[in-house]
């Protein structure tokens, strides 16, 4: 029987870099898969299509000086060179290429950021700047950006889905994603999220409880929360997104300078509160709470539809998205508050949902 903590080992340590539609994410989805088994539950893939982007490291040279460079995931390649125009806080042009700062972490981080908006497929050629070097960064310059990559079709990827089944076929679903980032192991970004959803799976396993718990551990996060997409699509298209009474989601809980609850809509943000409270959270770390309607996290599609939804997390920290993103990093008080705090949310969205925003 594994340890506590294996998932959190398994995922960053054993397997280590786990890009969506990379066989490092199939072995992820297959070990998440093990350990549901082990609580006695069913495990289910959803899979779906994905286009993949197979990231190098940009090169980036300023006033002739090498600066280091962060991949923008779905960024076209291109050799862009020119001078450097300001378009707006944080976002510099080099001809139709773009440089972004970093909005976290030390270094320049791999990022997607404001460019998946616009599409995957539409992002010019973009690299992402440390917040350090963005503030050297002047209009006028001369820059030399290359940005190389590809696109890869025909892969797949998955959700695991597991169900603690109640005595009402409504559902909490509860979700943490468990892909990764270029040359990020992940461990606190999301392997804490996926522990966390294995333990609140073993406290309500065995159980009947009032509404049937769905545990979803998605997919291809990193790239736009498109496992966390497909899945509120496929409710819609199976006329089930009315079952779905509430979503709460564990997100980089392992580590990190605030506990953020980021929920929507404001009765469940006062709920969040409540619980933090009530458990002496609010003692023990800055709790940050806002409504979060458009935050980067999974809980964010359910939130658009209409569904009650909460992310957890402890944030930010310095090796967000970065190759020092590791084991070591682990805090277990923070890991277990964070699960603490979602179990309990769990246990009151099951015995009395909040109403859906009208």
């Amino acid at each position: 029987m594994r340890t506590a903590t294996d998932l959190i080992r398994i995922l960053a340590g054993e397997i280590g870099v786990r890009q969506c539609g990379t066989a490092a994410a199939a072995d992820a989805a297959d070990a998440i898969a093990a350990a549901f088994r082990e609580l006695g539950l069913e495990p289910r893939f959803q899979e779906f299509p994905l286009l993949r982007y197979d990231a190098e490291e940009p090169e980036l040279w300023i006033d002739g000086e090498r600066w280091r460079a962060g991949p923008c995931m779905y960024a076209h390649a291109g050799e862009c060179e020119g001078v450097v125009e300001e378009l707006s806080d944080g976002l510099w042009a080099v001809g139709e290429g773009r440089l972004a700062r970093s909005i976290f972490g030390r270094g320049p981080i791999p990022f997607g950021g404001r460019f998946t908006l616009a599409g995957h497929i539409a992002t010019p050629p973009t690299a992402f700047l440390s917040r350090a070097d963005s503030t050297r960064l002047r209009p006028g310059q001369h820059a030399r950006l290359v940005v190389r990559g590809s696109f890869v079709d025909g892969q797949r990827d998955r959700n695991v889905v597991a169900r603690i089944a109640g005595t009402s076929q409504d559902r909490v679903v509860v979700g943490a994603h468990y892909d990764s980032v270029w040359r990020g192991p992940g461990a606190i970004d999301n392997a804490t999220g996926v522990e966390g959803l294995r333990r609140i799976a073993a406290h309500f396993a065995g159980t009947e409880p009032a509404r049937t718990i769905e545990l979803v551990a998605f997919g291809a996060e990193e790239i736009g929360l498109v496992g966390a997409r497909r899945f509120v699509a496929d409710a819609q298209d199976r006329r089930s997104l009315g079952s779905i009474a509430a979503m709460v989601n564990l997100d980089c809980i392992g580590y990190g300078e605030t506990l953020q609850l980021l929920c929507s809509p404001p009765a469940l943000l006062d709920r969040a509160r409540e619980a933090a409270a009530r458990l002496g959270f609010t003692d023990r770390y800055q709790v940050v709470t806002e409504l979060g309607q458009d935050a980067g996290t999974d809980h964010l599609p359910f939130a658009q539809a209409g569904i009650p939804a909460v992310s957890i997390l402890h944030f930010p920290y310095e090796e967000y998205h970065l190759p020092e993103d590791t084991l070591e990093l682990v805090d277990d008080r923070r890991l277990e508050d964070a699960v603490a705090l979602g179990i309990d949310l769990v246990q009151s969205l099951v015995d009395d949902p909040v109403q859906r925003a009208a």
